[in-house]
């Protein structure tokens, strides 16, 4: 009993140094619209042997955010993980890559009781100021030794606006945290053992991210404006 107490207030020392900012969602779709979109993206969520990033992509004002609010609700009203994020780029330089992972980081260790001994026994690590160590050793290499988990507690990570991610012209003062966004985006597809925990992203069709995440490797769900 006390070894328990001990470590979770070990864990909430990590998470509280952890941190990260975070904006709450926007509002979902209104009851009964967009259904059959939703639908469709909650069956491709819980395929899993289907690809893991699911790329809701459209102009501005057709209804992104609201999509990834809604499947955000759904999920987490039929008992799933669902951690969500959302970029905004009035807010570029405190909403970042960064704040991402460490939101991911803190939200699993408490989801997942073999992920929150690691990130205890590994606590050095958290310090860590390189996005990609970072990434590699408190998130890609923990979540190697989960083992096998159920599908309906395997985790979906949302993220709204992807390219607000460092403001929207990307100039040199924000270059380096859209270029962090994509290339850890692009280890979590990669890896074998996180294939199975799906990614829902969304953002306009930006050339960079469709250049890193092709239909090979992303499901496409176009919404046409109008």
């Amino acid at each position: 009993m006390v070894a328990a107490v001990a470590e979770q207030k070990e864990l909430d020392d990590l998470v509280s140094t952890l941190g990260g900012n975070k904006l709450k969602m926007r509002k979902p779709c209104m009851e009964g619209t967009r259904s059959d979109i939703l639908q469709a993206i909650e069956t491709k969520v819980k395929n899993t042997s289907g690809l893991n990033m699911i790329w809701i992509r459209g102009s501005p004002g057709v209804g992104k955010s609201a999509l990834a609010a809604s499947i955000s609700t759904r999920l987490q009203d039929q008992n799933r993980h669902v951690i969500s994020f959302q970029f905004d780029y009035t807010q570029s330089t405190t909403i970042t890559t960064d704040s991402l992972w460490h939101i991911v980081i803190c939200d699993l260790a408490h989801l997942y009781p073999s992920f929150r001994q690691y990130l205890v026994k590994h606590n050095k690590e958290h310090s860590s100021s390189n996005i990609d160590r970072l990434f590699k050793n408190l998130i890609e290499t923990p979540l190697s030794s989960l083992g096998d988990v159920l599908c309906e507690e395997l985790l979906v990570i949302v993220i709204d606006a992807l390219d607000e991610c460092g403001g929207l012209r990307h100039d040199s003062s924000t270059k380096d945290d859209y270029e962090d966004r994509l290339r850890t985006l692009k280890r979590w597809i990669q890896a074998d053992h996180l294939k199975k925990f799906k990614l829902v992203i969304t953002s306009r069709p930006e050339d960079a991210i469709t250049k890193m995440f092709p239909d090979s490797v992303s499901t496409h769900i176009n919404i046409p404006s109008g």
